[in-house]
């Protein structure tokens, strides 16, 4: 159960649910229930249950249980994007046919529900209003390092409405004015629950990069030698495993010079250990997760508020009549992980009778096309392509038979096998072998035996190994655009962050800035918002 369950994604584990359902008759959580105990029930109950609804039944015991939860309350409403916070009170409202603004309203008071009540309208500004940085910065000046007393609805008013990227710029600017941290400042300033909520969003937003849960937020909290606050262990491992963990595992180490795995060992026991050590090593440490499911090192993340119907529509309004609104196509398939794109796939076809890729295929062209169908193919069948048009094409495309089988997990490398005899009536191994030969062909029959970690760990990191790919794509006379459209591609959501900073540090600019010099039009405008933006 507990080497099965964390290593799928929660999007996989919904999928087992109804697979169960149907197979069986039962609903699989009540039989894990009946089966398991303890603190071990609580962990797999909160694995199998969708994000959004757990937040919502985190929300209801925090406000129904005996007194109100308030590191609960601030943990979920400061940590969530605005199209997330919706989707919970929608949700809230559907599994208790209760309002979750009353609840919330009902159960605390003052500045502390006044903060809770700005975070519930989910209406943060959009963008960066350049115009009122400066203002910003010396309003939370005034309002408490420069007045004896604080004001604190100026507080609430700017951190609770302006949007994460204005707030870094008005954070900066009030660290030129003051001097201060804006944290030091509310520390100062402010107290209690709203000291604690204040200080949540400011972390988030801080102009500083750092995860929202580091230790010093939760984790030393969590696992101390008075006894384990088991309650919020589960919590944050179950919320943050497809988020941040990694990151919270950096800053772990960094503050307290051990490994977050090491305290949850030492700390914890029985099948809730074996379960926490197992998801810990399987899932969270395991690069091959991050082809199934998104942490910090993707630039292309699942949509929160995501409607695969809605996106049909939105596309085919996009290609109808006259004329073809490429922006509305390249804006919205970017912003949508594969998962999600296979989904509108299947919207498209049920509401319109049409396969969306044929559709996009004869509205589009050139090197556009071919990287807006690259985004529509599922990553393992992307693959597969690949793979057949580099053996069957003019020559061999040496290049790309090396990147994919020296790259990808043991695991993808059987899935892409097994795609590749499903989509040509062909044996991979047999079409490889076929077109190589001498010590090269002995190396990918050894890939093909599904040993790639034997090359991965002699080898220097594969983010150093496709930023060179990418400067060599660009590099010189003319641009490599089939190079550049497959990694951006296939490690979007995979790796594309440490890629960047690895472009940065081996080549001293931007792989945004290349791109930008290197390539036109929407072709341009689509790879950039692949990467992700400029460092």
């Amino acid at each position: 159960i507990m080497k099965l369950l964390t290593a799928r994604s929660n999007v996989q584990r919904q999928q087992i649910k109804a697979a169960y359902k149907t197979l069986f008759g039962k609903d699989l959580v009540d039989h894990l229930k009946s089966e398991l105990g303890g603190k071990f029930e609580s962990l797999i109950v909160g694995l199998m249950t969708a994000p959004i609804a757990y937040d919502a039944e985190l929300l209801r015991h925090a406000i129904k249980g005996a007194g109100t939860d308030e590191k609960v309350l601030i943990e979920i409403l400061a940590s969530r994007t605005p199209d997330q916070v919706k989707e919970i009170i929608a949700t809230y409202k559907n599994m208790y046919d209760h309002d979750l603004e009353h609840d919330v309203t009902g159960d605390t008071g003052g500045h502390f529900r006044r903060m809770l009540v700005i975070l519930l309208q989910a209406s943060r500004q959009q963008g960066v209003q350049e115009g009122t940085i400066e203002s910003d910065a010396k309003a939370l000046f005034a309002a408490g390092e420069q007045k004896f007393g604080t004001d604190e609805e100026q507080f609430i008013t700017i951190l609770g409405n302006r949007s994460a990227a204005h707030l870094q710029r008005v954070f900066a600017a009030y660290m030129k004015l003051s001097g201060f941290e804006i944290e030091e400042s509310i520390q100062r300033e402010t107290s209690g629950s709203l000291e604690k909520i204040l200080l949540a969003v400011g972390k988030k937003h801080t102009h500083t990069p750092r995860p929202f849960f580091s230790p010093n937020d939760n984790l030393d909290f969590i696992l101390s030698y008075s006894g384990t606050d088991d309650e919020t262990l589960i919590r944050i491992m179950v919320t943050r495993s497809e988020v941040d963990m990694l990151d919270i595992r950096k800053e772990f180490r960094r503050m307290f010079a051990t490994s977050l795995h090491a305290m949850i060992k030492g700390d914890t026991a029985g099948d809730y250990r074996k379960s926490l050590v197992v998801f810990y090593e399987e899932h969270l440490c395991n690069p091959a997760m991050s082809f199934y499911v998104t942490d910090m090192l993707g630039t292309v993340k699942p949509y929160g508020a995501f409607n695969a119907n809605d996106d049909a529509n939105a596309l085919q309004k996009a290609m109808k009549g006259l004329g073809t609104d490429e922006d509305t196509i390249m804006k919205l398939l970017t912003a949508r992980s594969n998962v999600q794109r296979q989904q509108i796939k299947a919207a498209y076809k049920t509401l319109f009778g049409k396969d969306l890729v044929d559709h996009l295929k004869s509205e589009l062209g050139g090197k556009f096309e071919s990287l807006i169908v690259g985004l529509m193919t599922a990553p393992i069948a992307y693959d597969a392509e690949l793979l057949r048009h580099a053996i069957k094409g003019a020559g061999t495309d040496e290049k790309v038979l090396i990147e994919i089988l020296a790259s990808r997990t043991p695991d993808q490398v059987k899935e892409i096998i097994a795609t590749y005899k499903n989509m040509y009536d062909h044996d991979l191994e047999h079409d490889v072998t076929g077109d190589t030969g001498g010590h090269f062909r002995r190396m990918l029959v050894i890939l093909l035996q599904v040993r790639p970690h034997l090359i991965i760990k002699c080898a220097r990191s594969v983010p150093a190994y496709f930023a060179e790919c990418l400067y060599h794509s660009m590099k010189g006379a003319g641009t490599d655009d089939e190079t550049l459209i497959r990694i951006m591609v296939t490690r979007s959501e995979v790796d594309m962050l440490d890629i960047r900073k690895e472009f940065r540090r081996m080549f001293a600019t931007s792989l945004h800035a290349m791109i930008k010099g290197d390539t036109s039009g929407d072709y341009r405008k689509c790879l950039l918002l692949l990467c992700g933006g400029e460092d």
